[in-house]
C-alpha cells in the first residue's frame, strides 16, 4: 500500500532528513521516499494509515501535511 503526502514547510535537506525519521517511526511504515522539490513523502506502508497520524508525527515540526492521493 502507498500513499503520498504534500507536505508544507520543507525547504532544505535537513527538512527532508526530519520528516523521512518522522514518518518512518510510524508504526506499519516500510519506506518514506520525501521529494523536497515536488513537496512531497511517498509512503509505503503495510497498513492503512489515516492523514491525521502524519500530522501528528510532525507535531513538534514547522511542517504540515496539507493532503493525500
Amino acid at each position: 500500500m502507498e500513499k503520498e503526502l504534500m507536505i508544507d514547510g520543507m525547504k532544505c535537506n535537513g527538512c527532508v532528513a526530519t520528516v523521512q525519521e518522522k514518518f518512518s517511526a510510524i508504526a506499519g511504515v516500510e519506506e518514506v521516499i520525501v521529494d523536497l522539490e515536488g513537496k512531497k513523502a511517498t509512503v509505503k506502508m503495510n497498513q492503512d494509515i489515516a492523514e491525521a497520524t502524519f500530522n501528528e508525527a510532525l507535531a513538534d515540526t514547522k511542517f504540515k501535511v496539507t493532503g493525500s492521493k
